[in-house]
């Protein structure tokens, strides 16, 4: 009877600890998400930035992005600056969370000395990770973007 019972709690164990790993880890569908941004927040002039200049703006490798999904725009006193990648692997993740933590520090200092609503709005962003996905949302409407990249499945 203890063995049955031993083997029936080890069991739901596991059970319990791969529920934790499968809810913990969605596939974010980032094109999805970038569409819905520029639908229902209304935003106009949306320019693409591919997966190959962001090395160049943002210093992400293209060996750690299986993925992206950005734009800018520059139209307003601050412009959007939308980052969403796929990293290949939970390393490349964390090297991407950095270039872009990076990128946000520079817009923090930028803004600093000459704007102070802009900085106010550029102290709120953050950069978000979502398993291997990690995003930037430089814009004054980045609540808004947040909740709309918090919300995908």
């Amino acid at each position: 009877m203890k063995r049955i019972f031993s083997i029936v709690l080890a069991a739901l164990c596991l059970l319990s600890l791969a529920a934790c790993t499968d809810s913990a880890t969605k596939d974010i569908d980032i094109a999805a998400v970038k569409e819905q941004i520029i639908t229902d927040l209304a935003i106009e002039g949306a320019m693409d930035v591919e997966s190959d200049r962001l090395l160049n703006l943002y210093g992400i490798a293209a060996e750690d992005v299986a993925e992206s999904a950005c734009f800018v725009t520059i139209e307003g006193v601050f412009p959007d600056e939308i980052v969403m990648v796929k990293a290949t692997d939970a390393d490349a993740a964390k090297r991407v969370a950095e270039s872009l933590n990076t990128r946000l520090d520079e817009v923090k200092v930028q803004s600093q000395s000459y704007d102070p609503e802009n900085y106010a709005i550029a102290q709120e962003c953050q950069v978000l990770t979502e398993g291997n996905v990690v995003a930037l949302f430089l814009s004054p409407k980045h609540a808004e973007m947040e909740e709309i990249f918090s919300s995908a499945e």
